[in-house]
């Protein structure tokens, strides 16, 4: 297989069984509303109907990230400076919904994390021609997007860091201490959100992982 060339950090157990075909464009259920209480933070709508949520047409995994899934579901490929934290199967709709693709960029597919709080994405705007893009989790957009490649393997076997590839679309600049006194502050809510119960403990490691992560990018 294509990934048998890379080096793994770390992977859980392989999926026993695919999702369905149309496991990524299906709502929101009550039973993920449950699960990840944090969603109606970002998406109020939810409260009333977890099925408001509902993804566009067309979002289904690669083939080459479902034969990685069927590997391992979930784990950490590094090449150089690359590294590709990628997420199981149920871990991508967690971050669809909670880091606000569906609202912002609803045909970005979230499938891994960088170290830095970037994510690759996959971008089915054009279904024929399927890329794969890394976007800022602090900017989620289709302008902010750069094109990292056409398929896992091409953009595997680059040893760079994927922020030299979104340094280009934001020259660097001297940081001011707002972003980071930002990030802190929404740290400490989190906190605060999972000591009064309203966050489970996976959905809160997750979110403080992130958090953590763009923290020591600024400082």
């Amino acid at each position: 297989m294509w990934y048998h060339k890379y080096a793994f950090f770390y992977k859980q157990e392989g999926l026993a069984t695919l999702p369905p075909a149309d496991y990524y464009t299906r709502p929101l259920t009550p039973d993920e509303h449950a699960l990840y209480p944090d969603i109606v933070k970002l998406h109020p709508e939810v409260e009333a109907d977890p099925g408001f949520l509902k993804p566009p047409p067309g979002l289904a995994l690669p083939a080459e990230l479902l034969e990685l899934l069927q590997y391992a579901n979930g784990g950490t490929i590094i090449n150089g400076e690359r590294e590709f934290g990628y997420f199981s199967q149920q871990e991508i709709r967690y971050y669809y919904f909670a880091y606000g693709f569906f609202k912002w960029a609803p045909f970005l597919l979230p499938v891994a994390l960088n170290g830095g709080g970037k994510f690759y994405a996959c971008d089915f705007r054009n279904i024929d021609d399927t890329r794969i893009v890394a976007v800022s989790s602090g900017d989620i957009s289709y302008e902010s997007q750069v094109l990292l490649g056409h398929s896992l393997d091409e953009v595997l076997q680059h040893n760079t860091n994927i922020e030299e590839e979104l340094d280009r679309l934001y020259p660097a600049s001297a940081m001011t201490v707002s972003p980071l006194q930002q990030l802190k502050k929404q740290l400490q809510q989190l906190q605060q959100d999972k000591a009064q119960g309203l966050l489970d403990l996976k959905a809160y490691l997750q979110a403080k992982r992130l958090l953590e992560q763009q923290i020591r990018a600024l400082e």
